[in-house]
């Protein structure tokens, strides 16, 4: 597009300034200041058959009169009427008009562009003056139309070079808002993209996913198809069948498309696509009996009679964007009254006028149209009437009466581009207004200046024409371009309803349902009920698949569009429809039956009631009792010798342990809280590291004083383990677990964990974790090193009778202990839940009533059933035997050494 932006000016600037022009066929009427447009009175041209670069080529023929583009143009005229007669609009300045018909060709199109700037622009008269070719208004101010987008790009790539003002009725292609190559183009439409988005929107409001789409093979339908897609795909609509055709395709890649359509398995198809180029694969779809599609049309054909005159049956239920027009008071009676006698200097109005009455209009009647650059349109259909021998025409004739042949003329459908422009005929209008009412300082050139109407450039005339902000007529919203020259988006929706006309035949009507508007939410206000759907008059799905419940989740298949349903997985949920995933429940929580909410799982933990529960109560309890028991018989005994040889402080200190120990079991009953999952760890290693400091001090006391050799008397050994010693050094032992326990509790304690029960996938297993894992291992390995501490002392005592052979029953419940807590470990580690807590429970009771047993029952024994040696002389008497027994190990110990030695010596 460079290259042929840089070159052009200087083509057209020979060619302006030195070469002959031949002027195009237009209508022309006066003004003061004269607005040019572009329609398209006929909808193809063709090339003579015998069409040949031997000799000049014959002119080239227009064909198939387009009443709507001729409707297009009266409603320009109309507009600059209107505007002449009010004084509120450039008063004492007149408007007029140079008219053209493009025949739909790029050719026409480009050769007419090329006349709007030849007339706009000066020629020089000397080189000092050249560059005046460029920038001086000469008559010709802007220029509206073309109506296709493909016409209206060649056609703003010459203008735009020359900041000529164009504004189009009809053009949507967004390729046309880009500013950096169509500068001087602006619309009165709005561009495709918002169409697209008006589409996307439609479709998602029906919750249609799976569609098709039909676009013309030209600069509208592929960028216009193309940005649809893109908007789709953001919002999950599947594209997968896109058809490109135009008119001039041929019959087979017609038929086949028609065919595709018929077989593709989606309801609905989007189009972007002008009424020409879908005509001819209409008539295929008509052929196939391609009755059950839902067509969103663009507003290229969204109320094309064309169309609609194929077959009721293919597009009956289509919907159709269309641009919402406005009013225009005296419009339809401005179209009834055009003739020959209205527009006498009209040189289309002969085809037209024969068109309508199918008859033949004299040179006296109608104006003739001379050889319009090479193109032809009224002779050759004048020669063609006159071969069928016609009835001439009278100019009498009334588009009203029964002699008119029922055209889209003055049919009430496609009014939006009649009102597109009319509405940019006032928006040239409102800027030269503008420019009119300057004020200096206040204008929109630099430093505030205005410019002058006698003395007007196209890019100052441009300039006001993008800054117009005015409220039109039939509008009750202001009306003003965006920077891209495109206006606000406002589309109206229709349904083509069938219905039965007096012969029996089924026709449409244009019905409008709802409006779409881009600066409101929700952008869509649709009357459903007034909608014809062709199925049951049901709103049609059109889905790959149907839609996937709550309690399932989609599966995307090999297709983007297309998915199975699976069902939620266990512990997981969806609560939309088409979930894409399941959201798994929290921990706390599992999935329901129908995987559609979450409910709270079954907590797994000691119940009091449970037969765990009950058990444990009982054994704690009666671990207690016999803890009662003992204590209660040691304080009726306090003063036999028995009991004071224990040491009472410390005989109480112990069963104060082990009355605390049978009570740590009950804290693991019950649902875990912070406060137990806290109070069970510290009440189990405080009682516990009591209960073993005792032991310990107890064996080591036993062992000190029966080790003693003569002469140190008994006495001197046993001093420091009086009996107030002995509990301050149990006191001693015990506060490096105390600080180790509070440690523990102030940097990380244990608290409620939840985790997921193992053997049930509804269960949630409610318990304490360990905490700090360090600080732990302090406390247990510090209970650990003071159970074989006390057991290694009372193995030595183990045969010493102090207090009844004491240290040898010690010795047994410290093996109990550990017996029991070397099983616990594997034990509890192949468990969980309940059982592990059950098992923790085990282990302490055992352990506690192995202390109780081995280290108590013995006494109880001597004090209820063997008295007699509950005496001070029984003591004594087993000391002094000790004794003996100890003096005579040791006499035949030295002996033996002397022997041994005085053997050596010999």
């Amino acid at each position: 597009m460079l290259p042929q932006t840089v070159i052009l000016p200087f083509i057209l600037a020979l060619r302006f300034c030195k070469g002959s022009w031949t002027e195009p066929v237009s209508y022309k009427h006066p003004g003061n200041i004269t607005i040019a447009g572009l329609f398209p009175l006929h909808y193809i041209s063709d090339r003579p058959d015998n069409y040949s670069l031997e000799e000049a080529p014959e002119a080239l023929v227009c064909r198939r009169y387009n009443f709507l583009g001729f409707r297009w143009m009266q409603a320009m005229i109309f507009a600059i009427q209107e505007i002449n007669n009010r004084s509120d609009i450039l008063p004492n300045i007149s408007l007029g008009w140079q008219l053209f018909d493009t025949c739909n060709t790029h050719a026409r199109a480009v050769t007419q562009a090329l006349h709007v700037v030849d007339s706009i622009y000066k020629r020089p008269k000397n080189m000092s003056s050249f560059m005046q070719c460029f920038f001086k208004v000469f008559g010709l101010s802007a220029l509206i139309g073309p109506t296709a987008s493909d016409k209206s790009i060649v056609v703003s790539n010459i203008l735009s070079v020359f900041d000529v003002p164009q504004i189009s009725y009809g053009s949507t292609s967004r390729l046309l808002s880009n500013k950096n190559i169509y500068n001087s183009f602006l619309r009165t439409i709005p561009n495709d993209d918002e169409q697209a988005t008006a589409m996307v929107e439609l479709l998602l409001h029906h919750n249609w996913t799976w569609v098709g789409a039909v676009a013309g093979d030209d600069d509208y339908g592929r960028p216009g198809i193309s940005r649809f897609k893109e908007e789709a795909e953001k919002h999950g609509i599947c594209v997968e069948y896109t058809a490109y055709v135009s008119e001039s395709m041929s019959e087979e890649h017609l038929k086949q498309t028609a065919r595709e359509i018929k077989n593709y398995n989606a309801t609905v198809f989007v189009t972007f696509i002008s009424a020409t180029h879908l005509v001819p694969l209409a008539r295929y779809l008509s052929e196939y009996s391609v009755t059950d599609k839902v067509w969103i049309a663009s507003e290229a054909w969204a109320t094309s009679d064309t169309v609609r005159a194929i077959d009721a049956r293919v597009f009956q239920g289509t919907l159709g964007i269309a641009t919402r027009g406005g009013e225009m008071p005296g419009f339809r009676a401005f179209l009834e009254g055009v003739s020959p006698k209205t527009q006498p200097e009209s040189p289309y109005i002969t085809e037209f006028w024969e068109k309508s009455f199918q008859c033949n209009c004299p040179d006296t009647v109608c104006a003739k149209t001379e050889n319009d650059g090479g193109m032809s349109s009224h002779n050759s259909y004048a020669a063609y009437h006159n071969s069928l021998n016609t009835e001439n025409c009278t100019g009498n004739e009334s588009l009203t009466g029964d002699g008119a042949i029922t055209s889209a003329y003055l049919g009430w459908t496609d009014l939006e581009k009649s009102y597109t422009t009319y509405l940019a005929v006032y928006v040239v209008a409102s800027a030269l207004h503008n420019i009119s009412t300057c004020v200096e300082g206040k204008g929109l050139l630099k430093n505030g200046a205005c410019p002058y109407l006698n003395n007007l450039t196209t890019w100052q005339l441009l300039s006001y024409i993008k800054k117009v902000d005015f409220f039109p007529p039939g509008h009750d919203y202001k009306f003003n371009f965006d920077e891209n020259g495109d206006p606000n988006a406002s589309y109206k929706l229709v349904s083509w309803i069938p219905k039965m006309n007096c012969r029996g035949n089924i026709t449409v009507d244009f019905v409008h349902v709802g409006n779409y508007s881009s600066m409101v939410t929700p952008k869509w206000s649709i009357n459903e009920s007034a909608i014809y759907w062709h199925k049951h008059n049901d709103i049609p799905k059109s889905v790959c698949n149907a839609d996937c419940q709550p309690g399932y989740y989609k599966i995307q298949l090999q297709s983007a569009c297309c998915f199975k349903c699976a069902e939620c997985p266990s512990g997981e949920y969806s609560v939309d429809i088409n979930s894409p995933v399941c959201t798994p429940c929290n921990l706390t929580h599992r999935a329901d039956d129908n995987r559609t909410s979450c409910i709270p799982k079954n907590e797994e933990y000691i119940r009091w009631s449970d037969a765990f529960g009950v058990t444990f109560c009982v054994l704690s309890g009666i671990g207690i009792l016999l803890t009662l028991f003992t204590a209660g018989s040691f304080m009726k005994m306090r003063r036999t010798p028995l009991v004071k040889a224990t040491n009472r402080e410390l005989s109480f200190l112990l069963f104060l342990s082990i009355f605390c120990c049978f009570l740590t079991p009950l804290l693991y009953l019950g649902k875990p809280q912070d406060w137990n999952c806290k109070g069970r760890t510290v009440t189990f290693s405080l009682s516990f590291t009591f209960c073993i400091a005792a032991i310990l001090v107890k064996t080591l006391r036993v062992l000190t004083a029966f080790e003693a050799r003569i002469p140190v008397t008994y006495k001197k050994r046993t001093k420091w383990l009086g009996e107030h010693v002995q509990v301050f050094v149990v006191m001693v032992v015990s506060l490096v677990q105390v600080i180790l326990s509070v440690t523990w509790l102030v940097v990380d304690p244990p608290k409620v964990m939840l985790s997921q029960s193992k053997t049930s996938d509804i269960s949630l297993i409610v318990e304490c974790n360990v905490g700090n894992l360090v600080i732990m291992g302090f406390v247990y390995g510090y209970l650990c090193l003071l159970a074989l501490t006390a057991f290694v002392f009372a193995f030595r005592a183990r045969k010493l009778p102090e207090n009844f052979n004491e240290a040898k029953f010690i010795t047994f419940s410290m093996l109990i202990f550990f017996i029991v807590w070397l099983s616990f470990i594997p034990a509890y580690l192949s468990t969980t839940g309940i059982n592990a807590t059950a098992v923790s429970c085990i282990a302490i009771l055992s352990s506690t009533f192995a202390l109780l047993a081995c280290i108590f029952f013995p006494k109880l024994y001597v004090i209820y059933w063997t008295p007699q040696r509950n005496t001070v002389e029984e003591v004594r008497q087993n000391t002094a035997t000790h004794a003996i027994r100890s003096i005579s190990k040791a006499s035949n110990r030295r002996l033996k050494i002397q022997n041994r030695n005085r053997s050596h010596s010999l």
